[in-house]
């Protein structure tokens, strides 16, 4: 799946341009204001490979992880830590990366593997608590949205003469590709990204950030950037980020019925439920087989290694698995993050995992709670951006189907982890209330009284917003 990706291990490689954007965009996350911070940080995942690469003593450092370590001294020089408020996503987050680091070391028993534990665990914590530090309010995230779209226009003219030319210009660099991918007569365009895929997902994953602008005077920023990641998507010739985007089109659609939001996931495990053990001969994961959408899609490939993976539960369960081509050819190439993180990390890893999810969706769900209905004060806006958090969750979790999570695709997870996490521990309305101030009488709505911000009191007690007191 890597395509060529993980024949870089080990080996440094750095070109001259891409060390001198780096230590550009590592000053600018040391010198910028807060709303900016997380700018360089898209920047770099939006237009390095992943290939370029610093090893030392034997531990790989990717200029994305370069990057992160202007973000923990910007953390720590500036006290951005200050006023941070712990929630139970942060924890299952510190759990997840203790267990996949901890049970596939044990398992292996070599230095090498916990290397490459160390490593894994140091892009989780360090994207995740460095957004988490910054994020305060909204304003924060729709900056994020805002640098995604910008950045969707040039990159959907790099990948739309990629494939006019089937030449990637990003080859130089190293790690991709430099004649394009052809495969069942389809050009896939892969950019500056670790493959294909990762390249519609990137972008695809990216859509619910961009829609949040809309409410925000942006509207023609939201339909370009939209155009730019589907122009992008379709350059890739790829099912999952297809898929991807057609799912998160229909949860963001959903926003209509928010308010049934508890039956919506009631009725899926009841239906979920009722084809597994009733309507459906097959197990209901044989449903991924049937999802081709793009010509030379391997629908069929991606069910025989969820089916494997259940069928050897007792070889897993416990610390992982480091052979799992013992179960049969498919298992050469597994395109399935569920199925990576239980051979990496046992049962216990995977269940983290999960929870981190379930988590996730909590603080989402908890936080729509806060805000008025309609009829009652209600913020229609307020509860479009917390919704379309929800959305890129959710948007991973169909994605997770096709894809085994590399190169670029791990930040803009643990990214939007952040904002969840960010959503459940308070995240400032301040933006919101300021268009309240501007429309409507100057006093708070209900769920500013309640709730003083996104779901926790204390974080924004006594803060001035326009010309209200958050209490």
């Amino acid at each position: 799946m890597e395509g060529g990706f993980a024949d870089f291990y080990g080996q440094t490689l750095l070109h001259p341009l891409a060390l001198t954007v780096t230590i550009l965009l590592a000053l600018a996350v040391l010198t910028l204001p807060r709303r900016f911070a997380l700018v360089p940080l898209l920047i770099s995942a939006a237009t390095m490979p992943v290939a370029q690469r610093l090893v030392i003593a034997g531990a790989d450092f990717t200029l994305l992880r370069i990057l992160l370590l202007a973000y923990l001294a910007r953390v720590i020089l500036r006290a951005e830590w200050m006023g941070f408020v712990w929630n139970r996503l942060d924890t299952a987050i510190v759990l997840w990366a203790l267990s996949g680091t901890a049970i596939m070391t044990l398992h292996y028993g070599t230095s090498e593997a916990l290397v490459n534990r160390l490593g894994w665990a140091y892009d989780v914590v360090l994207i995740y608590f460095s957004a988490r530090f910054v994020l305060r309010e909204w304003s924060d995230v729709l900056v994020l949205g805002k640098s995604a779209a910008l950045l969707s226009l040039p990159l959907a003219v790099f990948f739309v003469v990629e494939w006019l030319t089937q030449y990637n210009v990003f080859h130089v660099f190293g790690g991709v590709r430099e004649f394009t991918w052809v495969r069942e007569g389809r050009i896939r365009c892969q950019g500056p990204y670790a493959h294909p895929i990762i390249a519609g997902l990137f972008w695809a994953a990216l859509l619910p950030l961009i829609w949040m602008l809309w409410g925000e005077n942006n509207k023609k920023l939201a339909v370009l950037g939209t155009f730019g990641a589907l122009v992008i998507v379709a350059t890739t010739s790829s099912s999952t980020p297809a898929l991807s985007v057609i799912a998160a089109a229909f949860a963001a659609y959903l926003f209509v019925f928010r308010t049934y939001r508890t039956w919506m996931w009631a009725g899926l495990i009841v239906v979920i439920l009722l084809l597994h053990f009733v309507i459906m001969k097959a197990p209901v994961w044989h449903l991924v087989s049937r999802v081709d959408i793009i010509v030379g899609s391997t629908g069929w490939h991606r069910f025989i290694i969820f089916d494997l993976f259940m069928n050897h539960f007792s070889d897993w369960y416990l610390t992982g698995y480091s052979t799992p081509r013992d179960w049969g050819w498919w298992m050469r190439d597994i395109t399935n993050e569920f199925v990576v993180q239980g051979v990496r990390g046992g049962l216990l890893t995977l269940i983290l995992f999960l929870l981190v999810f379930v988590r996730a969706f909590a603080n989402v769900g908890k936080t729509l709670a806060l805000v008025p209905g309609k009829g009652r004060g209600g913020d229609p806006l307020l509860e479009w951006r917390i919704w379309l958090v929800g959305v890129a969750i959710f948007l991973h979790l169909v994605a997770f189907w096709g894809l085994s999570y590399f190169g670029q695709m791990n930040m803009v997870l643990y990214l939007q982890l952040a904002i969840a996490g960010a959503v459940g521990a308070g995240l400032s309305i301040k933006s919101s209330g300021e268009e309240r101030l501007k429309e409507g009488d100057g006093s708070p709505s209900p769920a500013d009284e309640k709730s003083g911000g996104l779901g926790v009191r204390p974080a924004l007690a006594g803060q001035r917003v326009g010309r209200v007191r958050w209490r």
